[in-house]
């Protein structure tokens, strides 16, 4: 076993799934986005085979919308144990609340770090190599990108010069950085138990359909967690049909 591969073995792999592709026109109505396919390949399969190439035996899908079609990509892949939740109300809550919900798979089984991941991303597997060999345990995966390139819906980190991050928004030309969020992240245990415990309360006072990046940049307010520098590899979020056009261009 290589290095790589018995680093993955120490972590619990969960891919948030369950949303609706509402900006992908009616396209987005028939399936989820993580079955949108480029080169005869759906984007799960895609990250489900970067995840074997690194010695994935088992993974953790949250599904919502369209599940069952999810379900059935997922059983013919080989070599593979998976866990899912439904999301019963997909509709009013949002990837902080599914990623929040995990908890009821990942208590009940050995309680590993985590890796986390949307379900409708294109990467270069260096991302994930380099988050699986960092000696820091909570890692906001990021790309340094141009900020050209950067759009107003891009969330990126604001960090010290130490890489400890200090606040994750949505991007603005006023702001000092271009480390654009790519949804794989590498969080401990134990800050994600006390994440547990900031949502609990969160919940409380505010909605359960809001992205995760809002209220994880308020809980690390008072935690660590950090990025890598220099992370310029090929990464696509395909949110339009324009993205996953341009996302062909990356898968050869």
């Amino acid at each position: 076993m290589d290095k790589l591969s018995k680093a993955l073995q120490n972590y619990s792999v969960v891919i948030l799934a369950a949303g609706t592709g509402s900006r992908m026109g009616k396209l987005g109505k028939i399936k989820p986005k993580a079955l949108f396919e480029i080169k005869n390949e759906t984007i799960l399969k895609n990250i489900i085979k970067k995840l074997q190439l690194r010695g994935l035996k088992e993974i953790n899908i949250i599904l919502g919308f369209k599940y069952k079609l999810i379900l059935k990509e997922i059983k013919n892949i080989k070599n593979l144990k998976f866990f899912y939740i439904k999301m019963k109300d997909f509709i009013n809550t949002g990837s902080v609340y599914s990623f929040y919900k995990f908890k009821d798979i990942w208590l009940k089984f050995k309680r590993k770090p985590i890796i986390m991941l949307h379900a409708d991303i294109l990467f270069d597997i260096k991302f994930l190599d380099n988050l699986l060999l960092s000696n820091k345990e909570n890692l906001i995966g990021v790309k340094k990108e141009t900020k050209q390139k950067l759009r107003k819906n891009s969330f990126v980190v604001e960090h010290d010069d130490k890489m400890r991050v200090k606040k994750i928004d949505l991007y603005k030309k006023s702001n000092n950085t271009s480390q654009q969020i790519i949804c794989i992240n590498k969080f401990s245990a134990k800050l994600y138990l006390e994440f547990l415990v900031f949502l609990k309360q969160y919940f409380r006072k505010n909605s359960k359909n809001i992205t995760w990046e809002y209220p994880l940049s308020k809980f690390l307010t008072k935690k660590k967690a950090y990025i890598l520098q220099n992370q310029k590899f090929n990464w696509f979020n395909i949110n339009t049909l324009q993205d996953l056009n341009n996302a062909k261009k990356f898968i050869k």
